[in-house]
């Protein structure tokens, strides 16, 4: 039966679970490795994942990429907020304000000088 049980609970566990897009993947994986105090290739995950949760779901799986080993959902999330004061136009950053996640408004007349040009 305790078998049984762990099995079904090891299911319920895999079939929750949110998968991060390939792109997303990729952009994190790249982000990891990149060395130095640059925040180009966090950034360029902005530009990769599809949406606010993809990013903060591969951020999790890569927690490298943001310089942590591991990440609470709200770590995440404060990253993601940090991340989009500087690339307000991402499409993950839209998501995020549109989610809420953001503890600041993308129209906010002091972002633009903070903003970082793409390579």
């Amino acid at each position: 039966m305790a078998v049984l049980f762990g099995l079904l609970a090891g299911l319920t566990a895999c079939s929750t679970s949110v998968s991060v897009s390939p792109a997303c993947d990729d952009a994190m994986v790249a982000a990891e490795h990149e060395t130095g105090e640059s925040e180009s290739a966090i950034l360029a995950t902005l530009d990769e994942c599809e949406n606010a949760e993809d990013w903060i779901v591969g951020l999790q799986a890569h927690p490298t990429a943001g310089s942590f080993t591991s990440y609470t959902r709200a770590e995440a999330i404060n990253l993601l907020d940090i991340a989009c004061i500087r690339r307000i136009d991402a499409v993950v950053c839209i998501d995020a304000a549109e989610q809420g996640h953001l503890s600041f408004e993308l129209d906010d007349p002091r972002l633009p000088e903070l903003q970082v040009p793409r390579p």
